[in-house]
């Protein structure tokens, strides 16, 4: 089943090319991935516009979050395919390191948005890249960072209007 989601998305022909950055939260991508969370055909219905309408870009973080979760939930093997998958449709120009001087520019994000620290790196990476900002966290992230004026937007994947 991910191997399928994964496989569709690398196939797909670009014809035109993607005019929109979206950095997706961990818990989006493992959604899609897992297929039996409640927002699961949801957010694989975001995913799959990627790379036609959209590149994603990510802090490197990402990895631990989305491999770590499924070898935990589903299987090493699992998370291997994952991972394999998601260096296909992440450009390695689009992930986000972070290393010590990205940390440390994160971090007063927490302060300003009230946000837990993993979330402000995703935050940090949509912000320095004008990236569309998609969690399903939406009383702890999605909310604090529509409430302040910024240069983004911010959906949940319900509400994902592209």
């Amino acid at each position: 089943m991910i191997q399928a989601l994964l496989m569709k998305q690398e196939n797909q022909e670009n014809t035109m090319p993607p005019s929109r950055l979206l950095t997706l939260d961990s818990n989006v991508l493992i959604a899609a991935l897992k297929k039996d969370e409640p927002q699961s055909d949801r957010c694989a219905a975001i995913l799959k516009k990627v790379p036609a309408q959209f590149l994603l870009t990510e802090p490197s973080i990402f990895y631990e979050e989305v491999c770590g979760t499924l070898a935990r939930r589903v299987s090493l093997e699992v998370a291997d395919e994952a991972r394999r998958r998601l260096d296909r449709i992440v450009s390695f120009d689009r992930v986000v390191q972070c290393d010590k001087t990205f940390c440390l520019s994160a971090y007063p994000l927490c302060h300003e948005y009230e946000l837990y620290a993993i979330d402000a790196l995703y935050l940090k990476t949509a912000l320095d890249c004008n990236a569309i900002l998609v969690s399903l966290d939406e009383r702890d992230f999605v909310k604090k960072v529509k409430s302040r004026p910024s240069s983004i937007e911010a959906f949940e994947p319900t509400d994902f209007p592209y």
